[in-house]
């Protein structure tokens, strides 16, 4: 199981309504006690230039500053999320080859412009590449 507030599941739907129709990017940061929890996101730009509608790639140096800044609050890197424009919400093949193991990838469908559905997933090994669903609890905020 992931959790994520409610405010930063909005900030990824917003996220993948701006950059639409290109696939958006970015990382999931929290902690992982047994469940991960995201506290924060952090959006991460799309450096895929071949098929930025269907791919995306981060740049590795980007996403050690994100680390480093994640570690220096107390909190690390436990995912990726990325969105899949008018495609369902669901790991494409490619997803699968480039999924490294403990972290949870959430893909979200946008449908025209509008973001539909959101869903996660984990490796299961790192030797038979397959992913499993993982339940994504959203957490209220209280007023």
């Amino acid at each position: 199981m992931i959790t994520i507030p409610k405010h930063v599941l909005d900030q990824i739907f917003a996220h993948g309504e701006e950059a639409y129709n290109l696939e958006c990017c970015g990382a999931l940061l929290g902690k992982n006690d047994g469940v991960s929890s995201v506290v924060e996101i952090r959006r991460l730009k799309n450096i895929n230039t071949d098929m930025p509608t269907r791919r995306y790639n981060v740049d590795p140096f980007e996403l050690l500053k994100v680390e480093k800044d994640a570690e220096s609050k107390g909190l690390e890197l436990i995912g990726i999320y990325h969105s899949h424009p008018d495609h369902p919400a669901k790991p494409s093949k490619y997803d699968l080859e480039h999924a490294f193991p403990n972290l949870s990838y959430m893909v979200l469908s946008v449908e025209e412009g509008k973001a539909k559905e959101i869903t996660s997933w984990r490796l299961k090994s790192f030797q038979n590449r397959e992913f499993i669903k993982e339940e994504i609890k959203v957490m209220e905020e209280k007023q």
